[in-house]
């Protein structure tokens, strides 16, 4: 109380504007910028941490779906190993990526979130320390991304067992009857 904080801000024209600030607090006693700052910072980690465990959870999940769905496939086309087993695991793993793709989105607007609150926060508090920056996001950016190379390895599996049953080094097998 009583000690002056520099808070910089922007005037009309959009240039930074110094004002005083006697306190950051409320005079009525109620929560400080700061402390509201810190609410809603924590509020926007443990969302980041739900959407990251999602994308992971996405991703086990993917590989606990596509065995059984490609066997699923098998059975109901005859038992016997076809195309289409490989178009459902295809199916199975862009199905996958487009949920996971989804939460990545909402995972980084999430840090952009938080990265506007630090920002805020720097300004009012001078040698704050690191401060990340906002990374902006797209559908695309969202799709292809480093958290993504594990729907290319698996369409690339599918992709080569498929090449393979193509060329005749994997042959169904012939129901046997009984």
């Amino acid at each position: 109380m009583g000690r002056q904080n520099a808070v910089v801000s922007t005037n009309a024209t959009g240039s930074p504007d110094e004002t005083t600030d006697d306190s950051r607090e409320d005079p009525a006693g109620g929560p400080t910028e700061d402390e509201l700052d810190k609410e809603q910072l924590d509020q926007l980690h443990a969302a980041t941490l739900k959407a990251s465990e999602t994308c992971f959870e996405l991703k086990k999940l993917c590989a606990t779906v596509l065995v059984p769905a490609a066997t699923l496939v098998a059975l109901l086309s005859d038992r016997t190993l076809n195309p289409a087993v490989f178009g459902a695991g295809v199916v199975v793993v862009a199905a996958f990526w487009a949920a996971d793709s989804v939460a990545y989105f909402y995972q980084r607007k999430l840090r952009n979130a938080m990265a506007v609150i630090w920002q805020r926060r720097a300004r009012r508090v001078p040698g704050y320390g690191h401060v990340p920056g906002v990374v902006p996001i797209t559908a695309a950016r969202a799709v292809f991304n480093s958290s993504m190379v594990y729907y290319f390895v698996l369409l690339g599996l599918v992709a080569l067992l498929f090449v393979l049953y193509a060329a005749g080094a994997i042959q169904p097998v012939s129901p046997s009857k009984p």
